[in-house]
């Protein structure tokens, strides 16, 4: 397909090798995002993206794949570099190449490809999803039950928004209100739930400046797990992460249209300073998809927006979503409202407005996981097999499946905000010619303390 240099590319890398041997409380935070609460705003930069070794890593368990522990857009500024490799993937020897964002993995099911979606996880110093993990054997697995637990390990591809820096450094963004930042020997603990790739694209990955941000970039790469959203320079924040799987290609892309200003808190990537991707304008997100279009067999989009504390769907979501299906995309995943939204398709393609906090604060509320299954039978095409929403709850800084009641209730619940899309009792989501959406205009979102407050020591 778009890689076509493989031999050339590999031979090269030999030859080289053979040459060159010798802020606040976390009780006011955690209360705050209880559901979420608002941002304030600014905007951003970018810097000479750093050179990376191409990894390769033997395929095993999944759980053992991997070594380690807007503006105005320019016309003038690449969106995507072309990807200069091709590899043909085995079963021995899976692709991490950080260079050009060109990863694979070993499927379960060599007709389908399972990917499951989370929405926000925050492993800030001093919070209680942090304290839970080290009280619990420093095995973030141990902050789910087995059944949700063997759902993420079990896809091909888990990916989660990541909402804040790993760093020791920079300084939190002065005036704003709450600011994130985890310990780097914390981005371990991703590996521990069978994470695959994370959206770096929201308003808390560079709420200690752009040296923290860099950090986690660098962070990130130490421990070979790949990352959309946001990057070193925007060429790099913008480029979409691609991975081989069945001998398809599947697209991620990540994005943040929150902080809806000129010159928001969280900076955008510019031609020599770090940050994110925004996507407040479509202009640029458009073309990254179109782009990652023609290169792909299926695009995801991963976005963060929405109203905070609210799960009605702004009118601008949907208009934002409906450009990018236009361009190109063939499921959509939001995030950054902290409670559920619905659920909607737009000219076929499936649209989750906010799958929640997934494992984010101490607070008792609903979240979901989403589970993607893709035929990948047909020689020229991947399609959407099933999807299914998987109702989960939050509380005391542990996530877990919901039981037989809860799971009837958070159904009963997504459904009714939801559109064009029906949900049955198992949590499978289908294209519905009716709206099914009860609102009416109204925040239904159900808000529940925490039944015992949890300490932090």
């Amino acid at each position: 397909m778009y890689m076509k240099y493989c031999r050339s590319f590999l031979s090269l890398l030999l030859a080289l090798a053979i040459i060159c041997v010798s802020g606040c409380d976390i009780s006011t935070i955690e209360n705050a995002f209880g559901l979420g609460m608002n941002s304030s705003t600014k905007e951003a930069s970018d810097a000479e993206k750093t050179s990376v070794e191409i990894e390769y890593f033997d395929s095993t368990d999944k759980t053992d794949e991997r070594s380690s522990h807007d503006s105005d857009v320019s016309d003038d500024v690449s969106l995507t570099d072309e990807p200069t490799a091709d590899y043909d993937t085995t079963d021995e020897e899976l692709i991490y190449d950080d260079a050009n964002k060109l990863y694979s993995v070993s499927c379960a099911d060599p007709d389908r490809i399972t990917i499951s979606f989370a929405g926000d996880v925050c492993l800030t110093e001093g919070c209680s999803v942090l304290n839970y993990i080290k009280r619990h054997d420093n095995n973030m697995a141990n902050s789910f039950d087995e059944k949700l637990l063997n759902r993420m390990v079990g896809s091909d591809i888990f990916m989660l928004n990541n909402e804040f820096p790993y760093s020791t450094g920079g300084a939190p963004l002065e005036g704003k209100m709450y600011t994130f930042r985890a310990a780097p020997e914390s981005a371990a603990f991703l590996k521990d739930i069978g994470t695959d790739i994370v959206s770096l694209a929201n308003n808390h990955c560079y709420d200690y400046g752009p040296a923290a941000l860099k950090d986690t970039f660098e962070t990130l790469r130490d421990i070979s797990m790949p990352y959309v959203g946001a990057g070193e320079n925007i060429t790099e924040a913008v480029k979409p992460a691609y991975f081989k799987c069945n001998g398809k290609t599947i697209a991620f892309i990540a994005a943040t249209q929150i902080e809806g200003y000129a010159n928001p808190e969280t900076k955008e990537a510019t031609e020599n300073s770090p940050g994110v991707f925004r996507c407040l304008d479509t202009t640029r997100i458009k073309q990254v998809i179109e782009e990652a279009d023609s290169k792909s067999d299926f695009v995801i989009c991963f976005i963060h927006w929405g109203k905070e504390k609210n799960d009605l769907v702004m009118s601008w979501q949907q208009s934002e979503a409906s450009d990018m299906v236009s361009a190109g995309a063939d499921l959509i995943i939001g995030a950054h409202s902290h409670c559920l939204q619905g659920i909607d398709y737009i000219d076929g393609v499936p649209v989750f407005y906010s799958l929640g906090n997934y494992l984010f604060n101490s607070n008792t509320q609903d979240t979901c996981l989403v589970t993607a299954t893709l035929d990948c039978c047909a020689s020229d095409a991947v399609d959407i097999e099933s999807l299914q929403f998987v109702p989960c709850i939050q509380s005391g800084g542990q996530t877990v499946e919901a039981g037989d009641d809860e799971w009837a209730r958070i159904i009963r619940y997504e459904q009714g905000i939801s559109y064009y899309a029906a949900i049955d009792e198992n949590g499978y989501v289908t294209y519905s010619s009716s709206n099914h959406n009860t609102q009416h205009g109204m925040n239904t979102s159900p808000m529940r303390e925490p039944e015992e407050k949890e300490s932090d020591e």
